[in-house]
């Protein structure tokens, strides 16, 4: 079941103004040499510097998912605040210009540190949004359609359900994308990422059916942490992974940035389980008819 016309605008502005406003951001983030591949690890700022550059530029996309979180269905404001940060992520490129300036395969460490830096920060901005739309909607009916999916959907800490939705979520995901991804071009990456995640949510949501999705949503960061650990403990050489670059031989999965899982990964996952929403409906909807 497709948002109402006015919740499809609160959306789309969003996307619009959330993406142009993570852009604010890109100088800060961007390597001392300018070369390809946004990391907050490396960026010419430092590292706290950056963290907080990429907090004040993304806040007009955190209050804009927000307003799409209460004027609906609560997984809006993660599709359109991970949705917006896709923006930023391609126009960041793609990770080989982070490769080429790094010492490897322990470069890949950071890039591990930076995914659970992102999870955290994350997991604290769905988590507050959840807390405080139930408060704003009532002030904002006018924006706010009578009828949407996810009335029951609470994103707080997990349970068993929810952590073994958000463990088939990650297998899935990983395993899919590891064949999606065929090279590090950026535009490659960020569809595989959400193609992959988009599916393995929506498998994991109508596997184990549960109202809080939370595991789900943040289950790629989980995957690049994983992904960049086996790499720095499984090449012992900078030659080696080049080599294995050059060859297309190296784990699809160390092919995408942080940002990329935390932008077109997590849209992908709020996607999926929206998805899993409407045919959950659909379901419930022709058995009550019938």
């Amino acid at each position: 079941m497709l948002p109402q016309l006015k919740h499809r605008l609160v959306i789309g502005l969003s996307l619009v103004i959330g993406g142009l406003c993570w852009l604010l951001a890109r100088g800060a983030l961007t390597a001392a040499d300018g070369s390809t591949g946004l990391s907050l690890m490396d960026a010419h700022v430092g590292t706290p510097t950056a963290i907080l550059v990429l907090i004040a530029a993304g806040l007009p996309a955190i209050l804009l998912g927000l307003l799409a979180a209460s004027t609906g269905n609560p997984l809006t404001g993660v599709f359109t605040l991970s949705g917006s940060l896709i923006l930023l992520a391609a126009m960041g490129g793609r990770i080989d210009g982070y490769l080429y300036r790094t010492d490897l395969p322990d470069g890949y460490r950071p890039l591990a540190i930076e995914a659970v830096i992102w999870l955290v920060l994350l997991a604290v901005v769905f988590i507050v949004i959840d807390r405080l739309r139930t408060h704003l909607r009532p002030s904002l009916r006018i924006l706010t359609p009578k009828k949407h999916l996810g009335t029951r959907t609470q994103l707080t800490l997990p349970g068993v359900k929810p952590l073994l939705a958000g463990l088939v979520t990650a297998v899935g995901g990983a395993f899919l994308c590891n064949i999606l991804i065929q090279s590090s071009d950026g535009g490659q990456v960020n569809g595989s990422l959400m193609l992959g995640f988009g599916t393995a949510a929506l498998i994991a949501n109508m596997t184990v059916p549960q109202r809080n999705p939370i595991v789900i949503l943040l289950s790629p960061l989980f995957v690049a942490t994983v992904a960049y650990m086996w790499i720095t403990r499984s090449y012992t050489s900078t030659d080696a992974i080049l080599a294995d670059l050059y060859s297309h031989n190296l784990p699809s999965l160390a092919l995408a940035l942080p940002i990329q899982y935390a932008s077109a990964g997590i849209t992908g996952c709020a996607l999926g389980v929206g998805l899993a929403q409407t045919l959950e409906h659909v379901r419930h909807t022709t058995i009550v008819t019938a």
